[in-house]
């Protein structure tokens, strides 16, 4: 269990994890750049990512038997791929936050359409209040008028004055009414679409509110007093400054958590083989010496010695055996 979880590991799988999140954001990025060959594109991006990462564990390892120019240009391309991977990204952020800009945009350009619709109808309304309160200036005067006409003596002596005088205010206060009405129902069939466009805009800002991410990034504009496009594009370049080279570093430091323990592995074997080696020079030198030792305790003189008196002896007893 604890070589599952251990630190190296947590390491190396975080590398993997970033590596593998930004080189798919920007194999997506450079699709979309290139759509007119997506799938060529992302794959040669694919074929790149995997070179990176390789490239840098190389660098690593290899470092003091590489070549100066391998070396350099292992390095140039490495840095190069992580700009490429970070303009990839770039290029996926740019796009995702440009189709939700431009969707909330058209959201807001209808916005503005019914407002200025409502104005149009505010306008109505308003023009018909001035007509009905002219409509009734005009009616009252002409009341004021008739009252006028049937008090005056001379006309009240005069009955076919005073009936065309009577017939046409009561015509004209007639046809006023008729237009006051008129002008009732346009009011309220403005007020009416008034009503409907305020819905309708309700809507369109409740369907734009769902958009939590143009919402977000026009807060922060407002509040720093900036356009929101400068606060995407700094947002999204602060992201990928620590996006793919974070996976690289994590990706060195992993290679970094493995050296120590293999260099000790390889000491330790190489110590051990010649430690065995120095035991087994010693082991021989000891033999030799005892062996050197044993030959010096019994000398070849006295060998010899004894050898020949065995000879001597042994014909003596042989004679006195045929004496008998």
């Amino acid at each position: 269990m604890k070589k599952i979880i251990s630190f190296e590991r947590i390491v190396g799988l975080s590398s993997l994890f970033i590596a593998c999140c930004s080189g798919f954001f920007s194999i997506l990025g450079i699709g979309m750049l290139f759509s007119g060959s997506s799938i060529a594109a992302m794959t040669m991006a694919s074929s790149l990512e995997i070179g990176k990462l390789v490239a840098t564990s190389f660098l690593y390892r290899y470092w003091n038997k590489s070549t100066f120019l391998l070396k350099s240009y292992l390095i140039t391309s490495v840095i190069v791929l992580m700009i490429i991977t970070s303009l990839g990204i770039f290029g996926y952020l740019t796009g995702a936050y440009q189709q939700s800009s431009i969707e909330n945009k058209i959201t807001q350009d209808m916005i503005t359409s019914i407002e200025d619709q409502k104005k149009y109808s505010q306008d109505k309304i308003q023009t018909s209040k001035k007509r009905i309160e002219n409509i009734t200036v005009l009616r009252n005067s002409q009341e004021s008028r008739l009252n006028e006409s049937m008090t005056n003596s001379l006309i009240a002596r005069n009955p076919i004055q005073l009936r065309q005088i009577q017939q046409q205010t009561s015509d004209f206060i007639e046809q006023s009414q008729h237009d006051i009405e008129n002008e009732n129902q346009k009011i309220q069939k403005s007020i009416d679409e008034l009503q409907s466009f305020d819905k309708h805009i309700s809507e369109l800002k409740i369907q734009s509110g769902s958009k939590k991410d143009v919402q977000t990034f026009k807060f922060v504009a407002d509040e720093f007093g900036v356009e929101i496009n400068k606060v995407v594009k700094w947002f999204i370049i602060v992201i990928i400054s620590v996006f793919d080279p974070l996976a690289v570093c994590l990706l060195l430091a992993y290679n970094t958590t493995l050296t120590p323990d293999t260099v000790i592995k390889e000491t330790e074997s190489v110590d051990k083989i010649v430690e065995d080696a120095k035991k087994e020079a010693t082991e021989e030198v000891q033999k030799e010496i005892i062996f050197k030792e044993i030959i010096k305790e019994v000398p070849v003189e006295k060998i010899v010695e004894k050898e020949v008196i065995r000879e001597v002896q042994s014909p003596q007893h042989k004679t006195g055996f045929f004496s008998f």
